[in-house]
């Protein structure tokens, strides 16, 4: 049995992970004929990330939340897949920002994950008390 891993998401919405491969394929031409391209080809089954809101699936049951985070930890991830995924996506922007972030042990995870609890996502729904300069509240006119 491979080993597993907790994977700690800050997206609302989760994310669902799979594996390419790159391939090469015949890609018909204008002219008739045919040339060679690279196309990324699915490989395997895919991972589910669980999110921290229910409001985008509610069929789906609450995910665990880190204590005083919104964090959503999906448990038992394949380790190897997790490590390839990761290769894969690098430079992807939920990576980069911390936003997903994985460990096999889960007091490593829960650590990270109060370090980082204060990390925006870009996500986060707008506080009417406190509107981003440009956005302003509409105001009705009396009749």
């Amino acid at each position: 049995m491979s080993e597993t891993i907790t994977v700690a998401c800050k997206l609302p919405h989760g994310l669902i992970l799979r594996l390419h491969d790159m391939v090469d394929m015949n890609e018909p031409t204008a002219g008739g004929s045919f040339r060679k391209v690279k196309r990324a080809q699915v490989i395997g089954e895919p991972v589910v990330l669980k999110g921290y809101s229910r409001r985008f699936d509610r069929r789906l049951e609450p995910a665990p939340v880190a204590q005083g985070s919104s964090y959503a930890l999906t448990y038992n991830v394949d380790a190897d897949f997790f490590k390839k995924w990761l290769d894969q996506n690098k430079d992807l922007d939920a990576v980069k920002n911390n936003l997903i972030w994985a460990h096999g042990a889960a007091d490593m995870v829960e650590g990270f994950v109060k370090e980082h609890e204060t990390q925006k996502s870009g996500f986060e729904p707008i506080d009417p008390n406190n509107l981003p300069r440009g956005i302003q509240t509409y105001k009705q006119e009396a009749a």
